[in-house]
């Protein structure tokens, strides 16, 4: 009896050893990735960087004011920011309202709508000074490894470009802009440590729909 009794405890402080082990591995990882991030800089396109590869502004070209073109949205208040840049050639007003972008040509007060694919394909060339005929090219409605932040949600969906080379460009439909931009340089990044930001993006998502749905 007391043999096994002794043989019980044995086998209970074993499984209870391992078992330890094996749940303890997910937590290194977690904190293992944490590390990382610590001191690996997210992809990202600063406005900096968008505004250095943006054409030159013709003033010459514009002829009409910021209140003249917002005032085409007939929109009670005033806008949270506005910004005037050349887009596909012409001047074009941004104007942001919450997480809202709307735009309009400053030559002659067109709306800018949804941008066509055809139009997301020269953009995406004129960033990586890459022939887009070489690019692998698709929609993504969902966060990928490199769009998994929240920030992503009101841009999507995007056009997203792939070069042999390692280069990527993200465009956005609604605005146009190269939104995310990677090379293969970011491609060393752990996998864990990208499933780390995946996994809480996930559930920032999930918790925006359950509150969007009620």
């Amino acid at each position: 009896m007391a043999g096994t009794s002794i043989h019980l405890k044995r086998s209970l402080l074993s499984v209870h050893r391992w078992l330890g082990v094996i749940v303890c591995l997910p937590f290194l990882c977690w904190f293992s990735s944490g590390i990382v991030l610590m001191y690996c800089d997210y992809p990202g396109v600063s406005d900096g960087e968008r505004v250095n590869r943006e054409e030159i502004l013709d003033a010459s070209r514009i002829h009409i004011s910021p209140s003249e073109a917002y005032a085409q949205f007939k929109s009670e208040g005033s806008p949270d920011s506005v910004r005037l840049a050349t887009f596909d050639g012409r001047p074009l007003y941004r104007f942001r309202s919450g997480a809202s972008e709307f735009m309009v040509y400053a030559d002659d007060g067109e709306l800018r709508g949804k941008i066509p694919a055809d139009l997301a394909r020269r953009i995406a060339s004129e960033w990586t000074s890459l022939p887009i005929g070489t690019a692998h090219a698709e929609v993504v409605n969902e966060p990928d490894q490199w769009t998994v932040s929240g920030a992503f949600r009101p841009l999507r969906p995007l056009f997203k470009f792939s070069w042999p080379n390692g280069e990527q460009v993200y465009i956005s439909e609604s605005t146009g802009e190269v939104v995310q931009y990677t090379t293969r340089v970011h491609g060393w990044e752990p996998t864990l440590a990208r499933s780390r930001i995946g996994f809480i993006s996930r559930r920032c998502e999930s918790t925006h729909k359950r509150g969007a749905a009620s």
